[in-house]
């Protein structure tokens, strides 16, 4: 009778926590904050502004720069120029990308304001570059981390003489992986493919005032793929439009709903901030 009554406990204890398990892994991980409830639309876009926000944050950081407009480093750190391979041993990267495992090619090409050709970049004659770059590696905000490769096909003008701005023109594409977006505790997770479009973007130079683009805009749109676990992925589309004035913000349309950029945020932390009104 005795072994009978503790083979009846054990049976009702190992059912017991085997309830328990299965209820931990019902409320979990990134499948279960989407098993929970539906994806909120607010959280949604502001996932996918943040992603192109930082990708603004460095084209801000490199666009200033004396020479390379592109990924940040002088034009004779280009892997190619004019076609041809640089002889210059210098790391294709912007400065501190491969201290963190960031992958990148490039190549450029010089032209005059008569638009011929030229071998090398030259501060006072070069009148336009054209600069083609892909960069990958992992980047990582307030919560938030992921795997990004931008590839960019840019055009910039107005560098003849003793230039105070410069112009920027182009497009390219994005794709982000393992997407991870942390609140309260949950994690929402995607992959992304996008394309963008940057139209006479105006760049002061460094040390000149304003420091922020003074005029242009940036036409973006992602499709996201929402990593849903058992009840399967979902897509998500967003389009948005990021447009400079010359002041430390820049305005950005998220399907619809406006969001400011801070320009002046540090690396590693969050730029989105609320529409002021007025």
């Amino acid at each position: 009778v005795i072994m009978e009554l503790r083979q009846a406990r054990n049976a009702v204890l190992t059912t017991i926590s085997l309830l328990v398990l299965s209820a931990c892994g019902d409320s979990m991980g990134p499948d279960a904050y989407q098993r929970e409830k539906p994806l909120n639309s607010n959280e949604f876009n502001m996932d996918m502004a943040l992603v192109a926000a930082d990708a603004v944050l460095e084209d801000i950081d490199a666009w200033g720069s004396e020479f390379d407009f592109s990924i940040g480093l002088g034009f004779e750190a280009a892997t190619s120029v004019n076609d041809k391979k640089s002889s210059k041993k210098f790391h294709p990267c912007k400065p501190g990308h491969h201290k963190i495992g960031w992958s990148c090619t490039r190549e450029v090409s010089f032209f005059n304001e008569a638009g011929n050709s030229q071998n090398d970049y030259d501060k006072l004659t070069t009148a336009r570059v054209h600069a083609v770059t892909d960069i990958s590696g992992d980047v990582s905000r307030e919560r938030w981390s992921a795997l990004v490769n931008r590839e960019r096909d840019m055009t910039i003008t107005g560098l003849a003489g003793e230039n105070t701005h410069r112009t920027i023109n182009g497009s390219g594409t994005v794709e982000v992986s393992k997407s991870k977006h942390l609140k309260n505790g949950t994690v929402r997770e995607y992959d992304m493919t996008g394309s963008f479009t940057k139209t006479d973007v105006v760049m002061p130079v460094r040390g000149a005032t304003p420091r922020y683009p003074i005029s242009g805009t940036i036409t973006r749109s992602m499709q996201a793929t929402v990593i849903n676990g058992k009840k399967g992925d979902r897509e998500k589309s967003v389009v948005m439009t990021i447009t400079f004035d010359g002041d430390s913000t820049a305005n950005m349309v998220v399907n619809g709903e406006e969001i400011e950029i801070d320009l002046t945020t540090r690396k590693g932390k969050n730029p989105l901030r609320k529409k002021k009104s007025g």
